[in-house]
């Protein structure tokens, strides 16, 4: 379970474009850039996270990743699904090691990290950056706690409507009626995500494509426009 690291001739393309270093100078980026390691995610290569004993901070810099925990029989389970610039790990900075790994979902997707320790003198050196990672980790909670509030439904249709609206706001090619999405999910990943069976994911699929709201394939979705502009905050009072 490795991936390869990058070297650091070619990191800092990669890096640079992070809003986690906006505003910094070509001074102040290389004496960061060099604290970080880079990586290459791939689908079937899973990173682990707990790899190594220190704590770890993980930006995702581009592409599409799927973070995977491991639940209390031993089995995997989709904690999340990352896209450009997301933050994961110990971002609260207190050293802790999170279970668990990562994969890449798109071609040319990376990630890059810090140790926890690392990361947190730099920003007590450089009070830009650390604005930078505060607003990253404010955007995150209010993330967190948005989800947590879908999640809380019994809902799955209603799950599977903020996965599309999350998915759709990032990516996508815009139609008259709706958003088309290139598929690099399995039926799998997704149900996982929403916690669902295949099964169940498939049934509600069909459904969806029946009512004219989305035509799946493995290549694409389409998911039209009446469906992503529902508003799940109604959606919970009337559910």
């Amino acid at each position: 379970m490795k991936s390869l690291l990058i070297s650091e001739k070619v990191k800092s393309s990669y890096i640079r474009p992070h809003p986690l270093f906006r505003q910094l100078d070509e001074e102040q980026f290389r004496a960061v850039c060099s604290k970080a390691k880079l990586v290459k995610l791939k689908r079937n290569n899973p990173f682990l996270l707990n790899s190594e004993l220190q704590g770890r901070v993980f930006f995702l810099g581009n592409g599409t990743a799927k973070l995977v925990h491991f639940n209390g029989s031993g089995n995997d389970a989709v904690k999340d699904i990352l896209v450009d610039k997301e933050v994961f790990g110990d971002f609260s900075l207190i050293g802790s090691n999170v279970d668990g790994y990562v994969t890449g979902l798109r071609a040319n997707t990376y990630m890059f990290y810090f140790v926890s320790a690392e990361l947190k003198k730099i920003l007590q050196r450089n009070h830009t950056m650390a604005l930078n990672y505060m607003e990253m980790i404010g955007m995150k909670l209010r993330h967190l706690e948005a989800r947590h509030s879908v999640w809380t439904s019994k809902d799955a249709r209603l799950r599977l409507l903020y996965f599309f609206q999350g998915w759709a706001a990032c990516t996508g090619t815009r139609t008259t009626d709706s958003v088309i999405l290139e598929n690099y999910f399995s039926l799998s990943d997704i149900a996982e995500f929403i916690g669902v069976t295949r099964q169940f994911m498939h049934i509600m699929l069909t459904e969806l494509k029946e009512e004219g709201l989305v035509q799946y394939s493995r290549k694409q979705i389409e998911v039209s426009n009446s469906f992503l502009e529902q508003d799940i905050e109604k959606q919970k009072l009337t559910g």
